[in-house]
């Protein structure tokens, strides 16, 4: 393959040949990986108590096992050579979806986590002064 491929339409919504040997095996693990990872981030889920760190985890689990599964399925079309579905066009649009999606999930460790923290500490601060039970 010439690198000059990767800038020719023809090249991204054009019918791949099958994938063979050590390429095959590169992808089918990786998404795999990608599959059992979200799966064990998920049953790690339950033994979280806070509840921001519970958002995280469900986020990155769902991250790894929506994208992991759509390559399994973009793997089975090629392999089946089945026309459309199997461009190469899909895997970047996967890779796409998992680097948005990822960093949305950035965002939200990075900008609400510490505003979520200080409401939770300013509802604590002014449970003291409220009546209870």
């Amino acid at each position: 393959m010439s690198l000059v491929n990767l800038f020719s339409l023809s090249y991204w919504f054009s019918q791949p040949e099958l994938a063979t040997g050590v390429t095959k095996w590169i992808l089918v693990l990786g998404f795999l990986g990608l599959v059992l990872a979200g799966l064990v981030i998920r049953i790690l889920l339950n033994s979280q108590k806070e509840k921001f760190l519970k958002i995280i985890y469900r986020r990155v689990s769902n991250i790894g096992f929506v994208v992991g599964l759509s390559g399994l399925i973009w793997m089975f079309f090629r392999q089946e050579n089945i026309f459309f579905l199997a461009w190469r066009f899909w895997i970047i649009f996967i890779v796409l979806v998992f680097v948005v999606w990822g960093l949305k999930v950035l965002k939200y460790i990075v900008k609400r986590v510490p505003e979520i923290k200080k409401e939770n500490e300013k509802r604590k601060e002014m449970q003291k002064y409220m009546p209870g039970k």
